[in-house]
């Protein structure tokens, strides 16, 4: 959504939703959008600055880190950033951040796209080990079994040759 700056006053509220799979990246291989994108911004004008705030919600379909099998994921995420104008210097100074200036973002023109800030906003929800369950057993290194739903013999049978070459260490001592 464009909202173009010279229409608002004060603030406005928008909502609506997108389609996330639009602003999908190619490394987003184990991720897809089960529900649209919902938003309930309000956007603010201070001066130049654009003060952008409210509520993210969608539903993910990600894969599982441990045993690789698909699960919803819920993101529900809330949108705060102060945007400013860019400035029309050729090569800006190099100035240490400080906490305030994390929040900050430019924009050029007279319109804003929302759209991209929302999707930056759901990405940061998502988690960087997605896990189907926190008790998730993960799959056997041996025979590749799903060890939430089958089980193997595998792991309880015999140790690593690892453990073992330990094991004997020990022994010797």
């Amino acid at each position: 959504m464009i909202i173009k700056l010279h229409d608002i006053e004060e603030s406005i509220s928008v909502r609506g939703t997108m389609d996330g799979s639009k602003y999908k990246r190619p490394d987003d291989v184990d991720l897809s959008f089960e529900s649209p994108i919902e938003y309930e911004l309000t956007v603010s004008k201070m001066g130049t600055d654009v003060h952008i705030n409210g509520p993210i919600r969608c539903t993910l379909k990600l894969g599982c880190d441990r045993c690789l099998e698909a699960f919803s994921y819920p993101v529900s995420a809330y949108l705060d950033i102060e945007l400013a104008p860019k400035a029309d210097e050729a090569k800006p100074p190099e100035l240490e951040l400080k906490s305030e200036d994390l929040n900050l973002g430019f924009f050029e023109g007279d319109e804003l796209e929302l759209e991209p800030y929302v999707y930056e906003e759901v990405m940061l929800g998502v988690p960087i080990k997605a896990l189907c369950d926190d008790a998730c057993k993960g799959i056997c290194p041996v025979c590749g079994r799903n060890q939430n739903t089958e089980t193997c013999e595998c792991g309880k049978s015999r140790g690593t040759s690892l453990a073992e070459k330990l094991q004997g260490f020990l022994k010797d001592r």
